[in-house]
């Protein structure tokens, strides 16, 4: 650790805070693992997550119903940070007024204009929430940093960040004296980034093994042709799968849908179990059953999940998972590829790989890294912590 920095407990002790908020009816909003554990409890109230998602879409200009009022996804997303900044002034016992935000390479993929509007929002929010002097530094860049005090002579590194929802990459040269340098650009050789992570292989997990026992590729009789066969609409089951549109498949319009098709289904078991899951505002606590599961198949070949809300077991193999995330993966390596070249590098000329974020856990994600980097020495420290350190020591740098 950057000596002189230090994290913040967020919650019960813990430095790390889910992106989660809990409306619950009648009362204040709560956070992260708690938020999590009162939806699950089944309190009355309305459960958000995957914010940062949004940021840069047509969803921030809009608004949700909050315990039967309308309110802009900026003003949800300000309630998170504002929870985060008092964490932070309480902690320290004085108003913090400046901030290193940590934010990937990409927002959005290849759409510049989406990207700028993401940072500009997310400044905008930080300073309505009282932060006067806000700085951005791309995340895996502040995970290097804060692997940097263990680093004695310089090494050639490459930062490997797959975060919730990107995956971020840097070639930066480190050692423990360049630590207190003002300016690193010189230092910093490349970064890329892909619109993919660990919300994307929740997503493609959920698909193949969850939803179709919920009617996904299941088919219902034609109106007016009962002889004919049409596929169950797709569209519930993608928001569904999704951590940052599950309440659009919940609402009245969605669940009259379901229940239109369910009338004609040819597997009616199926659709009704989706109608109960909607109908019961159980999205987000299947999308845990599905994120439970991955991380299980990082240490076991097969897993059982069971959901006894609509009476579901599902059995879900490795195989099967990195089956389904297979072009991602493959995606996150090009981008890793594209870094080295961006570089000037080549594989061999890395001498360190700086692992971080939860799914560098994920077996077929080592095997990669293994593969296309033998004779490179792994630093992985603390996986959840690094970029948060990182920027810490970045913010005592350059305030």
């Amino acid at each position: 650790m950057p000596q002189g920095k230090m994290l913040v407990p967020l919650e019960g002790g813990k430095t790390t805070l889910p992106s989660a908020i809990f409306f619950v009816n009648k009362s204040t909003p709560v956070f992260g693992r708690e938020a999590i554990s009162s939806y699950l409890q089944h309190e009355d109230g309305r459960l958000l997550r995957g914010l940062k998602k949004i940021l840069g879409t047509s969803l921030m200009e809009d608004k949700t119903s909050i315990n039967g009022k309308w309110m802009p996804f900026t003003e949800v997303l300000k309630t998170f940070i504002d929870h985060l900044k008092t964490q932070a002034d309480t902690f320290s016992d004085k108003e913090i007024k400046h901030v290193v935000m940590g934010r990937p390479v990409y927002f959005h993929d290849g759409d510049e204009n989406a990207d700028k509007l993401s940072q500009d929002t997310l400044e905008t929010i930080a300073k309505a929430s009282g932060f006067k002097h806000v700085e951005f530094l791309y995340e895996p860049i502040a995970a290097a940093f804060s692997h940097e005090s263990n680093v004695e002579e310089e090494k050639l590194s490459l930062v490997i960040d797959l975060g919730g929802g990107t995956s971020d990459f840097t070639v930066i040269r480190i050692s423990r004296n360049r630590m207190n340098k003002p300016d690193r650009k010189n230092d910093i050789l490349a970064t890329t980034g892909v619109r993919i992570g660990g919300t994307t292989f929740d997503y493609r997990l959920s698909l193949k093994n969850f939803m179709p026992q919920l009617g996904l590729g299941s088919l219902y009789r034609d109106t007016f042709d009962k002889n004919k066969l049409l596929p169950a609409p797709a569209g519930a089951y993608h928001r569904l799968s999704d951590w940052a549109m599950v309440n659009f498949a919940q609402t009245k319009k969605a669940l009259d849908e379901t229940v239109a098709i369910r009338r004609k289904s040819v597997e009616a078991e199926k659709m009704e179990k989706l109608y109960k899951l909607q109908k019961e505002q159980l999205g987000h606590a299947l999308l845990e059953q599905v994120e439970k599961s991955k991380i299980a198949l990082s240490k076991f070949t097969e897993h059982e999940a069971v959901f006894k809300a609509i009476d579901c077991l599902f059995s879900v193999t490795r195989y099967d998972f990195e089956t389904a995330i297979h072009e991602d993966v493959e995606r996150i390596f090009l981008s890793v590829k594209e870094c080295l070249s961006q570089a000037g590098v080549t594989q061999e000329d890395i001498e360190l790989i700086i692992l971080t974020g939860g799914s560098t856990e994920l077996p077929v994600i080592n095997g990669m890294v293994q593969s296309m980097f033998p004779k490179a020495a792994l630093s992985q420290g603390n996986k959840l912590d690094s970029v948060g350190l990182g920027l810490a020591y970045r913010a005592g740098a350059i305030f």
